[in-house]
């Protein structure tokens, strides 16, 4: 089976993607579980500038630390739920006809 390629996909994309639970766990990791070690520990008010569905249907966001301006990527571990597996899987096939 050949890898899957990374594509961005915007907030609408993402929203359709995670269940209530799931925007709870994105939300929650952006704002206290983004790690940065210019300021000495988490980012804070992280601006999203991209987000990306990865090689493994894993969620990666990329964006800038309110704090200190600089750049911070987060890899949010969305792909072994079977669920956001399934419709990740489907919404690729959506994009690709």
């Amino acid at each position: 089976m050949s890898r899957q390629k990374q594509i961005q996909i915007n907030q609408f994309q993402l929203n359709t993607l995670l269940n209530q639970e799931q925007k709870e766990g994105f939300k929650y990791l952006l704002r206290e579980g983004v790690y940065y070690t210019t300021c000495g520990g988490s980012a804070t008010d992280v601006t999203v500038e991209e987000i990306h569905l990865n090689t493994l249907n894993d969620i990666m966001v990329r964006g800038i630390c309110g704090k200190c301006k600089g750049k911070v990527t987060r890899i949010m571990e969305f792909g072994e739920d079977k669920e956001f597996l399934e419709k990740a899987n489907n919404f690729r096939k959506s994009i690709n006809n």
